[in-house]
């Protein structure tokens, strides 16, 4: 079966060397409809969480370093903050509790439904990452980790970004995270090392072959006791870090910093490890929106 092009999503993904898993798969020779369907798309009867929820927490765990690293970016005075990808809600429900007022979208509804109930504080929100503009701004502070953003085409990204920057207050801080590009395009395929999962013995396998610079299929399985709990088989789209640069460079932004993972270890392209960037926006209140 081909990989899927579902279209732009929000989901909580991994960390700096382990990318989030997407959406969809099967289970039992069974083909399961995908939480990241295209947006629009109706109904939508099993999603990312139900197939996973037995394992998410082990997989993509709440961790200090990254919210210390988050925190110490949001700009004095701040007292809005953004969550693009929010997962179960694990830095939304930390921001709130540090008493700022907080927004999380992700597009997987059992995703939202759990966050809500394990952090009432936060406003969470069913909803497409494109779709950011349409929510009532402005924000002071706005990050997107665990990978979220290569499910979106180089074209969608663009139109993120500026949406982002619409929604940003002038000298608002912008933060995202994804893999290091520079260094996955340099190889035909890659292996993540596998990931056991729990005391259960659930193994999480992740690889990306047909590496180009247009597009990577991206496959994820989680096995356990020769069962395959489910598979994922979908398509990202890289961009090199001269060309992240620049579009944000044309949207108003200033890049502050740029680490290899949360511990601000130093980024260099030849490195197998993540790309964390930290804009800053330039605009000013009376300027043009984005594209």
């Amino acid at each position: 079966m081909p990989p899927s092009r579902r279209g732009a999503i929000g989901y909580a993904g991994g960390t700096e060397r382990d990318p989030g898993v997407a959406a969809g798969g099967t289970r039992a020779g069974r083909q399961l409809a995908p939480a990241n369907a295209p947006h629009g798309a109706g109904d939508i009867p099993v999603t990312f969480y139900s197939q996973f929820a037995e394992y998410y927490e082990a997989a993509f765990p709440y961790r200090d370093e990254v919210a210390t690293f988050l925190r110490r970016y949001v700009p004095d005075g701040s007292r809005r903050v953004l969550d693009a990808g929010c997962g179960t809600g694990h830095y939304c429900g930390r921001f709130a509790a540090d008493g700022f007022e907080v927004v999380g979208i992700d597009l997987d509804p059992q995703m939202i439904d759990v966050a809500r109930r394990k952090y009432p504080a936060p406003t969470f929100r069913c909803l497409n990452v494109l779709d950011v503009g349409t929510l009532a701004g402005p924000f002071d502070f706005v990050f997107c980790i665990g990978n979220v953003a290569p499910h979106l085409t180089q074209e969608e990204f663009a139109r993120f970004a500026g949406e982002v920057a619409n929604i940003l207050r002038p000298g608002g801080v912008w933060i995202f995270q994804i893999v290091n590009w520079d260094y996955v395009l340099t190889h035909g395929t890659y292996a993540f090392r596998p990931r056991t999962l729990g005391c259960g013995g659930a193994v999480f396998l992740r690889e990306y072959r047909e590496v180009s610079e247009s597009r990577v299929r991206f496959l994820t399985r989680l096995v356990e006791d020769d069962r395959t709990i489910f598979e994922g088989d979908v398509w990202l789209y890289p961009l090199r870090t001269d060309a992240y640069l620049r579009l944000h460079r044309e949207r108003g932004f200033e890049l502050l910093d740029h680490f290899a993972d949360f511990q601000r270890t130093p980024y260099a392209t030849t490195s197998d490890a993540g790309s964390v960037f930290v804009f800053r926006s330039r605009r000013t209140t009376d300027s043009t929106p984005m594209a």
